[in-house]
């Protein structure tokens, strides 16, 4: 019982750090990137990439691609807050005061360049898209961000995200291919 008292005073004091320097992050948020150049730009690039989605998606493919997009979103947002916990990366310019995760990139980019590309020449085999995304998503797109300072590596190197990369693809592109669905009403 002790034991238990003594942890939960060490979880409290945890939770009390953590509030705290969240509040220094929103203060910082709110005065050096909320409505400043980096903040607009985020914001374009999120709406952007919808608006170019909307247009150039496959119509009648439009669910099965954002259930693979669905799925994206989610497995980035957890992959980027394990290496952001783990110290690997963090992100600048953030257009919301979520932590770690950068918007534009995890619930616009990521997932919109894997629907675009699903739907993209499908006669392709998926390993072959799969490997094309991931070298192209971790040789041209990570360094693109990293130049512009929206991504900054401090563990990470751009090789180890090409496997992670082409494996999301690949596992999305086979969830838009499933037969398995079978309608909620008979």
């Amino acid at each position: 019982m002790v034991e238990k008292v003594e942890e939960r005073g060490k979880l409290e004091n945890l939770i009390n750090q953590f509030q705290h320097l969240h509040a220094e992050y929103t203060k910082i948020w709110l005065d050096d990137v909320f409505l400043h150049l980096d903040w607009w730009i985020s914001l374009i690039i999120s709406v952007g990439t919808w608006i170019f989605w909307f247009f150039y998606r496959k119509k009648e493919s439009t669910h099965r691609l954002l259930y693979a997009g669905a799925f994206a979103m989610l497995i980035s947002v957890i992959l980027c807050y394990i290496g952001s916990a783990l110290g690997l990366w963090y992100y600048t310019g953030k257009l919301t005061l979520s932590i770690p995760a950068w918007f534009p990139y995890n619930l616009c980019l990521l997932p919109v360049s894997v629907m675009f590309l699903i739907q993209a020449k499908p006669h392709i085999a998926s390993w072959k898209k799969g490997v094309f995304y991931g070298l192209l998503t971790a040789f041209v797109g990570e360094p693109f961000f990293v130049w512009t300072g929206y991504y900054v590596m401090t563990g990470w190197e751009y090789i180890y995200s090409v496997p992670i990369y082409a494996i999301i693809f690949i596992f999305c592109d086979w969830l838009t291919k499933r037969d398995s669905f079978e309608g909620v009403y008979k």
